[in-house]
């Protein structure tokens, strides 16, 4: 069913400044540009408060999944600064890059920022060395994270292209209030496969973050069956100092194609895991949206 995320969808007032960001700092590729064909019904695919204009699709050739789909939306207002997880929502990306030094500072010679310098940790569970450093994407209001690339340990694009520095989308990453429900719904709504649960803490994170001392969180990372990418993370939020208002709109999309989008419409209808939309007809063929009950927004349609 669920075989990895083929894109996110990004929706901003202006993506000017995100293509910016994806196609030159990041080596993205524009495959698809031009305005939306009925803009309300993406809205409501897209659980957007307002119609889409202009959609703008960015690629990694050779990459299997991973895509960026920006989508210009007039008036959306501006979505509050990504800081700790601490709210459930769409949180960060992950990339994988091969000369991080060099990427890092193209992008900020582009004027973004990071939350701190590169820190080094070992996988929880594992032995494996992960150097990382967090992006602040404020258009959409993102964490981007910026993982090296070990030469025949993380499956991307990289494997493939010996001459791209950067990866597509590795991995899309979710706050939750309700982990094991979203445990449950990655492995038994969407058939997905856990490969990795555990728990990120330590200082390394807490620089990494910009948490506090003592902070840190549980996660679980799905893939399907072919262990494409990119990835589904879930990640548990960490409860405020003070409530924070919930978000106002959707920051990010989970787009995946599946292969029986009614036998999955079937197991939605009775809105257990959060409103969906039922299978809608549009001009590309049959959709399904859903904006789940564990943070993050959802578009299916037919493999």
């Amino acid at each position: 069913m669920f075989d990895g995320i083929d894109l996110v969808v990004l929706p901003a007032a202006d993506i000017g400044p995100l293509r910016e960001l994806y196609v030159d700092a990041l080596g993205f590729e524009v495959v698809e540009a031009g305005p939306v064909r009925d803009p309300r019904l993406w809205a409501r695919l897209w659980s957007l408060p307002l119609p889409p204009a202009e959609s703008v699709l960015l690629e990694k050739r050779a990459s299997r999944g991973g895509s960026i789909r920006l989508v210009r939306v007039p008036g959306l207002p501006a979505p509050d600064a990504a800081g700790a997880p601490d709210r459930p929502g769409p949180y960060a990306l992950d990339f994988y890059l091969r000369d991080p030094a060099a990427t890092e500072a193209a992008v900020e010679r582009l004027g973004w920022g990071f939350v701190s310098g590169p820190v080094d940790y070992l996988l929880p569970g594992t032995e494996h060395p992960v150097r990382e450093r967090m992006l602040v994407q404020s258009r959409s209001g993102l964490r981007h994270a910026f993982v090296q690339y070990r030469e025949g340990r993380t499956r991307c694009v990289l494997g493939e292209r010996p001459e791209v520095d950067v990866s597509e989308v590795n991995a899309a990453v979710f706050a939750t209030a309700d982990l094991p429900g979203a445990r449950a719904f990655a492995e038994d709504v969407l058939r997905g496969r856990v490969y990795f649960s555990g728990r990120f803490e330590g200082p390394a994170v807490e620089r990494l973050l910009g948490l506090a001392p003592g902070q840190g969180f549980e996660a679980v990372i799905a893939r399907g069956p072919a262990s494409r990418n990119a990835r589904l993370e879930f990640i548990e939020h960490i409860a405020p100092a003070a409530p924070r208002p919930p978000h106002a709109h959707p920051r990010m999309i989970a787009g995946c194609a599946v292969d029986d989008l009614g036998a999955l419409a079937a197991r939605l209808a009775s809105g257990e895991h959060g409103p969906s939309t039922g299978v809608v007809e549009t001009a590309e063929g049959p959709h399904l949206g859903l904006r789940s009950r564990y943070g993050a927004c959802f578009h299916f349609w037919r493999r």
